[in-house]
């Protein structure tokens, strides 16, 4: 399965939010590298990734940086975090400038 395979699968939202995900990334970083890995995109550079899925009710984006899920969740009370991990739900605006903000930081 192929990144595009995956998308393929989603609904217009969710579609729009990770291609919007993987935009931002393959703007900052043209040698990025990506796959279907643990059942959901992954974006590699060198040693450094991070990933993104479609959960059941919200879009989770895995920077694998507790510090960056924080800053980030902080800019909307809405938007829940976990352990290096964003969860951005259907009804909560997409926070782009942040997460591509994170994603140079990340992979770089």
């Amino acid at each position: 399965m192929s990144v595009d395979d995956y998308l393929d699968g989603l609904s217009p939202l969710r579609r729009e939010r990770i291609e919007a995900i993987r935009a931002a990334v393959h703007a900052a970083f043209p040698d990025i590298t990506e796959s279907i890995e643990w059942k959901m995109p992954v974006f590699r550079r060198g040693g450094k990734w991070i990933a993104t899925a479609s959960q059941k009710s919200f879009v989770s984006v895995y920077l694998r940086s507790v510090d960056w899920a924080a800053k980030i969740a902080a800019t909307d009370p809405k938007l829940g975090h976990g352990k290096g991990c964003v969860n951005i739900r259907d009804t909560v605006a997409m926070p782009v400038a942040a997460l591509a903000e994170a994603v140079r930081e990340v992979l770089a």
